[in-house]
């Protein structure tokens, strides 16, 4: 074993985790002034929002005190930093009547400013990973950047093809994302008549065009849109086989993209639940909502407009229970927090 192996810097570079921070955030933040009591708190949520994929968390107070290594009391006063900086988004689901020693954990979503989306073109990128080497051609299409792949099919050489049309589909595989001035100009050097063809492809979910003899494109730039449409095609087929269901019966509006309640948008309908029906019917109406804008009749409607049809329908005593609604479909429910008044 040589001494490198032995340097605890190493075993910490390799082994253990890292905390994900990006840049133009954590500036943001140095130039804002903001406490570094807040700074830790506010990183706590958003590495635990990005590993629950919903940029949320529910995370008690006394648990954040404990794993930012400070009070209570400093963790209160920095959501109210966090929040009046636009970073944080509390949102708490009320207390449980048929338990009253017990609240549900306000949920924390966390956000960014407007000022650091304005910017974020001045930040460089990171460097896309190399494409795999020594990949056979029957093990799949080569991957591009930006998780673009081209199908196989896409890439084999039509019978009768142009020129350019050849060269395209061999032109090597993309090493880096373009960026938008490199796709406006890209746009630009086509012909009207490869624009209307491109159009037609994506609409029909065709992967492959034609381009013209005396084409303007480069081969990069021809491989871009072969890419595109491939892409495109993939996700035009893969639709309505990913809206069928277990027992083979498609769901309301087949190819459209499941979706799902927050947990936010789900704490805050249950709050306003709480103030119209009786507290022991709280958790069954909810339950009925949630399904009825993820699947039911309601998801036709943007989320938020949905949830203001439910809870409105429930005030004026309108509301039914969803005929299709499974009898045990289960609700994802906040994690409860014992409540320290008690």
């Amino acid at each position: 074993m040589s001494n490198e192996s032995l340097d605890v810097r190493d075993r910490l570079v390799r082994e253990k985790y890292f905390s994900l921070r990006p840049k133009p955030l954590e500036q943001w933040l140095w130039r804002q002034g903001v406490p570094q009591t807040a700074e830790r708190v506010f990183w706590l949520h958003w590495e635990e929002g990005m590993k629950s994929g919903s940029w949320c968390s529910e995370i008690p107070v006394k648990r954040v005190a404990v794993l930012c290594c400070v009070d209570p009391s400093t963790v209160t006063r920095a959501y109210q930093v966090l929040k009046s900086l636009g970073l944080l988004r509390r949102q708490d689901p009320g207390r449980d009547p048929t338990n009253p020693f017990q609240q549900a954990t306000a949920v924390t979503e966390v956000r960014v400013p407007k000022e650091v989306v304005a910017e974020l073109g001045r930040y460089p990128n990171r460097r896309p990973p190399e494409p795999a080497r020594g990949r056979q051609s029957g093990e799949g299409a080569p991957t591009l950047s930006g998780n673009l792949s081209m199908p196989v099919e896409a890439r084999r050489e039509p019978q009768g093809a142009p020129e350019p049309l050849r060269a395209a589909i061999a032109a090597p595989p993309m090493t880096r994302r373009p960026s938008r001035q490199e796709a406006q100009a890209r746009w630009r050097r086509a012909s009207e008549a490869e624009r209307g063809r491109f159009f037609a492809a994506s609409r029909d979910g065709t992967p492959v065009i034609e381009f013209d003899l005396e084409t303007q494109l480069t081969l990069e730039d021809r491989h871009c849109l072969l890419a595109q449409l491939a892409q495109m095609a993939e996700a035009r087929h893969a639709a309505p086989k990913a809206a069928l269901t277990l027992g083979g019966a498609s769901s309301p509006g087949v190819g459209a993209k499941a979706r799902s309640l927050s947990i936010l948008e789900l704490a805050r309908t249950r709050k306003q639940l709480l103030a119209i029906v009786p507290g022991a019917e709280v958790a069954e109406r909810l339950r009925q909502i949630a399904w009825a804008v993820e699947e039911g009749a309601l998801s036709r409607f943007d989320r938020t407009l949905a949830l203001n049809i439910a809870v409105k329908k429930l005030r004026e005593g309108a509301w039914t229970r969803p005929n299709r609604m499974p009898p045990n479909w289960l609700l994802r429910t906040a994690s409860p927090e014992i409540c320290s008044a008690a």
